[in-house]
């Protein structure tokens, strides 16, 4: 019995010192906590400035007046030219023809044959001279209007602007334009304008030519175009209404520059940066830290910037990003 009660307590024993060598649980932990980066904002700073909202088309130095010189006709192998680019001309001036091998022979037999058989008829009063005499007569005539159209001549005292370029010998048709004849003095800027850019008759307008300003006026627009029923119904025309540029402008390229707008020391931002949502118009400033949206008002603009009339103060950050 005693072995027993021993045997017992030896057992109790042990196991009363056996959650020893159990390993310990470790205390819990608070959760990590992560720290928020600080936002940053990539901003603008508002200026005051000057602002001008401007529309610019570009177009051509071209002549009001004007004229093409061509054959009419009929098809033939040319013999020459006779003017140049740049060349003044006078009206009546002999500017081109046709190769007519022996026209011009066959012309002066013609016309001598003609002669003849009137002083005959004019001698002989009969009714064969005279119809010999009116048939030699329609033959100098025909030959002689083969003659004019084989020769261009200048329709008006000018410049010459413009020469076609072709050798002796190609052959030339009918209303193909040879020359151009224009005066210098009286030039214009043509150009299109779209039914988006708006342009009024009498308009002051500078007008650009090779890094030149020159003073003009909106003498057509494609509204008038229109309503006279034109070929080109976005006509667009400046005449100069001072200095002129030279004729080695001619047919070079040309700005005609509307202000529509000027707006001195005013706060400018970049266009991009205003903001609409249904009837407002607003930018988002920084303001110590935090991002804000700005009602504000805006004034004109052109391609890149925007006047801000109020809500917007000088020196103040928009966010751009």
């Amino acid at each position: 019995m005693k072995k027993t009660i021993l045997i017992l307590s030896m057992i109790f024993t042990l196991l009363m010192t056996s959650c020893f060598f159990f390993p310990e649980e470790e205390p819990l932990l608070d959760p990590p906590v992560i720290k928020q980066d600080e936002v940053t904002y990539v901003t603008y700073t508002a200026r005051r400035g000057e602002i001008i909202s401007r529309v610019v088309t570009t177009g051509y130095v071209t002549s009001k007046t004007f004229a093409d010189c061509f054959f009419t006709d009929y098809t033939g192998n040319l013999k020459a030219i006779y003017v140049f680019p740049g060349d003044f001309v006078q009206e009546g001036q002999l500017i081109a023809e046709l190769d007519v091998g022996e026209l011009e022979f066959d012309l002066e037999t013609a016309r001598l044959t003609a002669e003849l058989m009137r002083l005959t008829y004019n001698t002989s009063g009969t009714q064969e001279a005279r119809l010999n005499m009116e048939l030699a007569q329609n033959t100098y005539e025909q030959l002689q209007a083969r003659m004019d159209g084989s020769r261009i001549y200048a329709p008006m005292t000018g410049q010459v602007a413009f020469v076609e370029r072709l050798s002796p010998g190609e052959e030339i048709n009918p209303h193909r334009v040879l020359v151009r004849i224009i005066d210098p003095d009286d030039l214009r800027i043509t150009a299109e304008a779209t039914d988006t850019i708006s342009y009024t008759h009498g308009d002051i307008v500078d007008i650009l030519v090779n890094s030149v300003t020159y003073a003009g006026v909106i003498t057509r627009t494609p509204q008038v175009a229109r309503a006279e029923g034109a070929d080109d119904v976005n006509a667009l025309w400046a005449d100069f209404t001072a200095d002129v540029p030279g004729f080695a402008e001619m047919g070079k390229h040309a700005d005609i520059i509307l202000i529509r707008g000027r707006s001195e020391n005013a706060v400018i931002i970049p266009k991009n940066l205003v903001k609409t949502l249904g009837d407002r118009t607003y930018v988002q400033i920084y303001d110590n830290g935090v991002k804000v949206d700005v009602d504000v008002v805006t004034g004109i603009s052109n391609a890149t910037e925007i006047e801000i009339i109020s809500g917007l103060e000088e020196g103040q950050q928009v966010v751009v990003k």
